[in-house]
């Protein structure tokens, strides 16, 4: 939202999202170049707090939200409608108005309270440091700092969203008061799920990232490809593998990551609304059993491709 979608088309995704059934909206400080906060604050003044889950982040400070390169934005996305090759260039220069790893307690209290003020909410369901180095679970006065949060009830329950080398310190020993871990997990990195199923007996677990991206997504459709036509599986499971069902990828990608792994929350990046369309009916339908599901997580657990973000 507010980034490769304008403002039209992120608060019509958010209509489309919450008529689907979706309550769980995630969010932090950075998102939208530092304006999505507010966007979604505007957006949920028409519904009952209780009625929703709010999950934000801190430790990633946006630039100036007014400033010029803000205000180029839509001009931005025009471009890339038409030559969708310059991303990597955007994206390098988006990267540069954001200032990653600020985990300091004065910066955690002035961000929380922007995000509640622009969120327009008294409280936050999900409160989690954004990208944070190993070092920071180890910051005593930054993480007592949280935990009075939530002692105060302005937070429910605080974590962490982390990458790489930090997620497995997490998911094995959490710091207190640290009781929710978010992070990339799609089929190439499937095997995490050995981790996150004890996990879950303590931790909150939130996967994003999902299809790792527009690789994972080919990666991904080749290896159904190849299972097709693998004669050593089941002929009842290979039928199930129709490459033009446009339902498939998301029902074996979305399914193999919630179901019997301990995620209790995966979230998607969705371009098109029949996108969102089709990743509610693929969790809302599974077309795989538990055990056709065990046996495709073994399949992609063998590769060694890395597409995790």
């Amino acid at each position: 939202m507010l980034g490769r979608a304008g403002r039209r088309e992120s608060l019509a995704a958010l209509n489309a999202a919450y008529d689907a059934g979706i309550t769980f909206f995630d969010t932090a400080r950075s998102y939208g170049y530092g304006a999505c906060e507010g966007l979604l604050g505007e957006f949920l003044q028409g519904f009952r707090r209780d009625t929703v889950v709010i999950c934000t982040k801190f430790g990633i400070v946006p630039g100036d939200a007014n400033g010029w390169k803000n205000r180029i934005k839509p001009l931005a996305r025009a471009v890339l409608s038409v030559a969708p090759r310059l991303r990597a260039v955007v994206r390098k220069q988006a990267a540069s108005q954001f200032n990653p790893g600020q985990f300091s307690v004065e910066t955690l209290k002035s961000s929380f309270e922007t995000s509640l003020r622009e969120l327009g909410t008294e409280y936050v369901d999900i409160l989690l440091m954004h990208s944070p180095p190993l070092s920071a679970l180890h910051q005593d006065d930054l993480l007592e700092a949280m935990g009075r949060l939530v002692e105060q009830g302005k937070v429910h329950i605080a974590g962490a969203s982390v990458e790489g080398e930090v997620i497995s310190p997490m998911l094995s020993a959490p710091p207190s008061p640290l009781t929710v871990a978010q992070f990339a997990l799609n089929p190439f990195s499937v095997g995490l799920t050995a981790q996150t199923a004890p996990a879950a007996s303590s931790l909150l677990l939130i996967a994003n990232h999902p299809f790792g991206g527009a690789e994972g997504i080919v990666q991904c459709r080749m290896e159904i490809d190849r299972m097709r036509q693998d004669p050593t599986l089941p002929q009842s499971l290979r039928e199930k593998f129709d490459s033009r069902d446009e339902t498939l990828l998301p029902d074996l990608v979305l399914n193999c990551i919630l179901n019997g792994t301990g995620i209790s929350v995966v979230i998607p990046s969705m371009l098109q609304p029949k996108h969102l369309k089709t990743n509610v009916q693929a969790v809302d339908r599974c077309r795989f059993s538990p055990p056709e599901l065990d046996v495709i997580r073994s399949r992609f657990a063998r590769l060694n491709v890395a597409t995790s973000r």
